[in-house]
């Protein structure tokens, strides 16, 4: 028994296949055209005009564009070009927080218009910031500042009224955007600042206290200058008593030498003198009565012969009183190794006293040399602390003014022309008839050739002999059913 296999094969076309096909359904391929055709122009025609409002708003490069470090005094960053600066402007102005902002600020019936049935309000904002975004247009040129706006309406007052309603409102979000929202932080910062400078005032104080000291730096200079001070007075007592010392050795040794009596006043023993003298008074007064040869002168005369002998043996004249008291000299000499001794003393003293007054100064200097890491870290975070209260004060106090300027209008962003009414109004209606017309061919031919290849069987005798490779030899016509 023979056996047969059976093989689906799907027929192959040429394109004079295809194209004779088309034409045998040529019937279906015009009405699905006229079909689709009238559809379209049915929906075209019932559009209407448009208008179009247009603006424009001119964007140049303001401080916040520009990088400021928040912290410490770095320096700027570069600020950007104007054609950036647009494009960031015109991003904000297309948001779509500007639009929620626009209709809510004219309502959903303002930009629908009235006729916008019984919808719930959330449809009909949504079908509004829709009708926005479709009307919309924002448009930058490079290198150029001004951003060109526009929005499409059925009605040229609704037209310019948006349009306006989406500049002001980009205007308000724009500050809002900008707007230096770190002035809270930084006062905050600020207050963590001044309470950490009043722990730290609080225990550099106690610090100082501590080690009772008044002004580190001050007393640290106060001390190595007192130490040149006592210092010098040292040397200076130094050389003095060294000098009042070998004086005073100098005045015991001419003490030593110096006897400490003499003789003070001495009376000579002159008698003999004295009665030579009276035996001559007598001789004369005898003169007077006797003469030179009489015995009262002639004994007269002996006895001045013999004091006279006397006197020339020099034994008739010698110390009658001798009165000895102490010696001027030793006394002043005394005097003056006294005093020597009693200034050597004091200055031995005041060596001793000034001895330790550097001991104490040099101990001083010693603990301040100590302590010295810990002031510094201390005053250290006073310094630290106290740059950082007044770099967040003036901070600030700049932020709240920039954001009192933003808030008053100050910024880099100025209208140069506002949205009125369109008088001149574009219909669509040829272009998109145009399109109707090509879209309604397009159609007809996909439906021509769906029906072409979903045919069963070979359509022709060339699609025949091309599908099974046979030539075909005679062609007869198909027997009706």
């Amino acid at each position: 028994m023979r056996s047969t296999a059976y093989a689906t094969v799907r027929p192959r076309y040429g394109v004079f296949d295809v194209i004779g096909l088309l034409l045998r359904e040529m019937l279906l391929m015009i009405v699905v055209f006229l079909a689709v055709f009238a559809l379209g122009t049915a929906a075209v025609l019932t559009l209407k005009k448009t208008y179009t409002a247009s603006g424009k708003v001119y964007a140049g490069v303001g401080q916040e564009y520009v990088y400021q470090p928040r912290v410490g005094t770095g320096e700027r960053g570069q600020a950007p070009t104007q054609g950036e600066v647009a494009q960031s402007e015109a991003a904000i102005l297309g948001s779509q927080e500007v639009r929620r902002r626009v209709v809510r600020a004219l309502g959903p019936d303002a930009i629908l218009g009235p006729n916008t049935g019984n919808a719930p309000p959330a449809a009909r904002e949504a079908a509004a910031l829709k009708a926005i975004a479709g009307g919309l247009g924002v448009a930058t040129v490079p290198l150029s500042a001004v951003i060109g706006v526009s929005y499409q309406a059925d009605d040229p007052d609704v037209a310019a009224t948006v349009l306006n309603a989406v500049i002001d409102q980009y205007l308000i979000y724009r500050r809002e955007v900008f707007q230096d929202q770190t002035t809270p932080a930084i006062r905050a910062q600020r207050e963590v600042f001044e309470d950490e400078l009043a722990q730290a005032d609080a225990a550099y104080d106690e610090f100082l206290m501590s080690e009772n000291i008044g002004d580190f730096a001050a007393a640290k200079a106060g001390l190595a200058l007192s130490y040149q001070t006592v210092f010098a007075d040292r040397l200076a007592v130094q050389a003095q008593l060294s000098q009042t010392d070998r004086r005073l050795n100098t005045l015991v040794a001419q003490q030593a030498a110096t006897p400490a009596e003499v003789t003070l006043q001495q009376d000579l023993n002159i008698s003999a003198q004295d009665l030579i003298l009276q035996r001559r008074t007598e001789r004369e007064n005898l003169l007077a009565r006797y003469t030179p040869d009489s015995q009262p002168v002639r004994d007269i005369d002996a006895q001045i012969a013999q004091l006279e002998d006397y006197v020339a043996q020099g034994t008739a004249v010698g110390p009658k009183e001798v009165r000895i008291g102490p010696n001027p000299v030793w006394v002043e000499l005394e005097t003056n190794r006294i005093n020597t001794r009693a200034e050597r003393d004091s200055l031995a003293a005041r060596l001793a006293v000034l001895d330790q007054q550097l001991a104490e100064i040099l101990a001083r200097q010693t603990r301040m040399t100590q302590l010295e890491s810990s002031n510094a870290t201390l005053a250290g975070n006073r310094e630290v602390l106290t740059t950082s209260v007044r770099e967040f004060q003036q901070r600030e106090t700049q932020s709240r003014a920039d954001n009192e300027l933003v808030k008053a209008g100050a910024d880099n962003v100025t209208v140069i022309e506002r949205a009125v009414p369109p008088s001149d109004g574009k219909s669509m209606k040829v272009p998109l008839l145009a399109a109707v017309f090509l879209f309604a061919g397009f159609t007809a031919l996909c439906v021509g050739l769906l029906r072409v290849f979903t045919r069963r069987g070979f359509p022709t005798p060339a699609s025949a002999g091309r599908t099974l490779g046979l030539p075909v030899l005679a062609v007869a016509p198909m027997k009706a059913r």
